[in-house]
């Protein structure tokens, strides 16, 4: 089996007055498809949603979060790749700020415009570019729990460190959205938002996929939910082969 550390994922911020463990978790999981998805959507729409979500990320410091653990990589990181990149934007902030070689995968074709080189190819299946490390930013939510599997067995062929970071399926941060993102945003971000946290894994569901991922692969994990349950963070790291 892999090494995993045991327990249950740290729960950062939780603070027993507001007995958010009461709060219960949305019991079952969407299947319900998002907006984005749809390969009908026009260009101008999808452009305009990709900017939001990446300023949404932004506020609520997923690109901070994904920028602190490749900072703390006691390994250089000269390349990262990116799967499920969208349009670039966070690789254009990972090059900019920590001055990486930068890569995205994604099934959508990029624009003309992208900021960064970007493949077309399906992550699960296709071979992936060689990099340092991978990231994915709320894709996790977009696959079975096979195809997430097939996924991080992928991605450790050619990473040696594979930082996943997607919603946590609970109440709080459902309420959260609706309340301080749905009104500012536009109909497509507002309406996948509120079914993107639908679909997303609980913690415990979350670590059991990745647990089955990496048995027998000497990965490592370290998974942890942060304040609010607003996100979840699986940090995988695989043996450097030599």
């Amino acid at each position: 089996m892999g090494t995993l550390n045991a327990g249950l994922p740290r729960i950062y911020g939780a603070f027993p007055s507001l007995h958010l463990s009461r709060l219960a978790e949305l019991q079952y999981l969407s299947v319900e498809s998002e907006l984005l998805d749809d390969p009908c959507l026009p260009a101008v729409e999808v452009a305009r949603t990709y900017r939001e979500l990446h300023s949404t990320h932004r506020l609520l410091g997923n690109t901070a979060a994904v920028l602190h653990l490749l900072r703390q990589d006691p390994i250089p990181v000269r390349r990262v790749l990116d799967v499920g990149c969208g349009h670039g934007a966070l690789l254009h902030d990972i090059r900019r700020l920590l001055g990486a070689e930068v890569i995205g995968f994604d099934l959508r074709p990029p624009p003309a415009a992208a900021p960064v080189p970007i493949l077309i190819g399906d992550a699960v299946t296709d071979p992936l570019p060689r990099a340092d490390v991978a990231v994915a930013v709320c894709l996790a939510h977009h696959l079975s729990e096979g195809n997430l599997m097939q996924l991080i067995r992928n991605v450790s062929r050619s990473c040696r460190r594979f930082v996943v970071l997607d919603l946590v399926r609970h109440r709080l941060p459902l309420a959260l959205f609706r309340t301080f993102v749905y009104p500012l945003v536009s109909n497509v971000t507002a309406k996948d938002g509120v079914t993107s946290i639908r679909r997303s894994y609980t913690p415990t569901e979350l670590r059991r996929i990745v647990d089955a991922a990496l048995d027998g692969s000497g990965g490592v994990v370290r998974h942890t939910v942060a304040p609010c349950y607003i996100r979840q963070v699986v940090d995988i790291s695989w043996p450097v082969r030599t």
